[in-house]
């Protein structure tokens, strides 16, 4: 027995041994593989990290089918008191019916003395229900099986409800009556105070990751680019005025798509709004924001670089600059040139080095253009000032002749912008209602949306440079960096070893 063991034992020993040679050899070979020319590789791998020459997805897949978008004209209803509503039929096979009510509410909408009356304004709407009610409002969302989704921006505003089809017009009657008979209960609003300005969801991403947009927002212009400040009182008259501006009959636009019979919303709506009033004047126009003399322009400080202390697991980054009115002939060009940067970043941060799973550059949705041009990222404390740095760089590159706009980004945009984000905002019955709607209190008629496809497709890589000349200024960009900065400060990433030091001493310090 005691042969045996040793034999097992010595067997045993020999696979050990076995084991590890092997085991050596593939952690040489990965070395080996990583060594030489390990800045053109990434780790593990031997394809060269510059190695990008996709093929343009019209060569790898067939082209999209004809689409034909609803006509907005013939979905359009107005009732006998002003109130107008874009009525979409869908199929009998769609399982919702969603109602919007898109309204003229948001900071470029706030006057003087008015600032934060927009959000609580829409709070009110969404928590209080309508005045006289004999169920709280929370009880008759339950009753259809639904939330009252909110969605705010700088220009507009748009309520949703999604409820079955047998609820349709018991939904449609709650948002006319959270609309036409808000309860703006005084003791509410005095016991209001504005919140940081980045704890609700916005953009697709809320709390610290929202912080740096808001923090960047407040130091290049304040309010109204930026919420108000924080523990900001909103007085009921201030509330009042704004309801009265953007709640009338003739403000309000509806949408209703789904699987609904035309003929009985419009009787439903006719019958909701029926001795609703109009306004009794015209609605001014929002505001615009007018970039001033920031720490960026001529007269402020070199300081391009803030950063904010957040106990947090990552750090979060935004770098950007405010926009005036946009000209309508630069607006399709811009937009181009949002896709293609937001491309040349994602292939930067996280195709080439693995440093954030997202690096975007979004441009204002607004009807005049004005807002925030914002790159966006964030990432592990080691990956923070790598991101900041190579985004900054993609920006820089914009303007390189030998790094030019080709004709397949282009064309690669241009595709994204008409037959995935143009077509999806109408394709579905329940999406066209709504987009018409904001489209109509934002612009006052869906003119721009409809030729909006025509537009873009006209762009060239000329036009993209020319944008790029015009708006993409590396010098005016500020940069802001939200996160643990003590962490921050002290990492470095093994492969990218860039430190926010660097980074803080090259765009300035305050």
């Amino acid at each position: 027995m005691k042969g045996r063991g040793s034999r097992t034992r010595g067997a045993a020993g020999a696979v050990l041994v076995m084991g590890i040679l092997v085991m050596g050899i593939l952690v040489t070979g990965i070395l080996a593989g990583c060594g030489g020319d390990s800045h053109d590789t990434l780790p593990g791998r031997s394809r060269p990290i510059l190695d990008h020459d996709w093929p343009s997805p019209g060569e790898v897949a067939p082209g999209p089918a004809a689409f034909t978008p609803p006509d907005p004209s013939e979905a359009l209803y107005e009732t006998s008191s002003g109130a107008r509503a874009y009525i979409v039929a869908g199929t009998p096979a769609d399982p919702l019916v969603r109602l919007t009510a898109a309204l003229p509410v948001g900071r470029l909408h706030e006057r003087v003395g008015e600032a934060g009356a927009s959000a609580l304004l829409i709070q009110l709407l969404t928590t209080r229900g309508p005045v006289g009610a004999s169920d709280p409002l929370t009880l008759r969302l339950a009753e259809l099986g639904a939330s009252l989704g909110p969605v705010e921006a700088l220009d507009a505003a748009h309520l949703s409800l999604s409820v079955l089809p047998e609820d349709w017009q018991e939904a449609l009657e709650l948002l006319v009556e959270l609309l036409r008979n808000p309860d703006l209960d005084v003791a509410t609003i005095r016991e209001y105070r504005t919140g940081p300005g980045y704890d609700m969801p916005m953009a697709g991403i809320g709390g610290d990751g929202f912080r740096p947009k808001v923090e960047l927002e407040r130091r290049i212009h304040g309010h109204p680019l930026a919420p108000p400040d924080p523990g900001t009182m909103v007085s009921p008259e201030a509330v009042r005025a704004l309801a009265s501006r953007s709640l009338a009959a003739d403000r309000v636009i509806f949408g209703v798509g789904g699987p609904v019979s035309r003929a009985e919303v419009e009787e439903a709506l006719e019958a909701a709004t029926r001795g609703w009033a109009r306004s009794g004047e015209p609605l001014p126009d929002p505001s615009v924001i007018e970039p001033t003399a920031t720490s960026t322009g001529t007269g402020g400080s070199a300081t391009r670089f803030h950063a904010v202390d957040v106990p947090s697991l990552e750090g979060w980054i935004a770098i950007g600059r405010a926009v005036g009115a946009v000209p309508e002939s630069d607006r399709a060009a811009l937009s181009v040139l949002r896709f293609i940067l937001a491309e040349r970043l994602n292939i930067a941060a996280r195709e080439m080095r693995g440093l954030a799973n997202r690096d975007d550059f979004e441009v204002p949705a607004t009807a005049s253009g004005t807002g925030l041009l914002l790159v966006r990222t964030g990432g592990r404390p080691e990956a923070v000032a790598p991101l900041v740095r190579y985004s900054l760089d993609e920006v820089e590159r914009m303007h390189d002749p030998d790094a030019p706009v080709t004709e397949a980004e282009v064309a690669r945009a241009r595709g994204w912008l008409v037959n995935a984000a143009w077509r999806r905002s109408l394709e579905l019955a329940t999406s066209a209602s709504g987009t018409f709607a904001l489209e109509r209190v934002r612009r006052g008629s869906t003119d721009h949306l409809m030729g909006w496809p025509a537009m873009v497709q006209a762009v060239t890589p000329d036009d993209v440079k020319a944008i790029a000349r015009e708006y993409l200024d590396p010098a005016t960009f500020v940069t802001v960096v939200a996160g643990p900065l003590e962490r921050i400060r002290a990492a470095r990433h093994p492969r990218w070893p860039v430190g926010l030091d660097e980074v803080e001493a090259e765009l300035g310090r305050p």
